[in-house]
């Protein structure tokens, strides 16, 4: 055996990584993939603070539209102001907030012309955003939508928080 077919031989350390994660179900990888990121989150209070923004009211999530609109169990569309959503948003939000109760805060609770209101997101007395959750496990982007930019900041760390870590797992590859 040459030292090419050796080392062509090995197991890179992705390909071990995609045949761990094959074993464990999409949900529960998922959902464990979200209570990484709410650890995260939750440990970097500093970041959260800037979205704190007027409670605009407290419901229960009845249900996941799509990737960025979920409806609560009053009948309300909420939009996630300040994301936009990827492949996985949608399954991260149906593990993570169907059933929860959640706080909307937000600048303004006037709907856009679907009837939906934007706000930010928060499950419970939790000081950190459902959004803020999304952007840190990669599930979603930051829009350029958002208009207070300290809010738009602290999701943008995030965001690159979330990056820096794919890239060091080896998940994204270069062009």
């Amino acid at each position: 055996m040459t030292v090419f077919d050796e080392a062509s031989s090995r197991s890179t350390t992705r390909e071990l990584w995609f045949a761990r994660n094959a074993t464990c179900p999409g949900h529960v990888t998922q959902l464990l993939h979200f209570i990484v990121a709410f650890l995260l989150v939750a440990g970097h209070g500093a970041l959260a603070a800037p979205c704190q923004f007027e409670a605009q009211g407290e419901a229960r999530v009845a249900a996941i539209v799509d990737g960025r609109s979920v409806r609560l169990d009053d009948g309300r569309e909420i939009r996630l102001a300040g994301i936009e959503p990827t492949a996985t948003t949608k399954q991260a939000l149906t593990s993570f907030l169907v059933g929860r109760d959640v706080v909307l805060r937000s600048t303004d609770d006037t709907p856009d012309r679907y009837g939906r209101q934007g706000a930010l997101v928060f499950v419970g007395e939790n000081d950190t955003s459902v959004q803020a959750l999304l952007l840190a496990q990669g599930s979603a982007l930051v829009s350029a939508e958002i208009t207070d930019k300290d809010c738009a900041a602290a999701l943008m760390a995030w965001e690159a928080e979330a990056r820096r870590q794919k890239w060091a797992a080896g998940l994204t590859r270069r062009p």
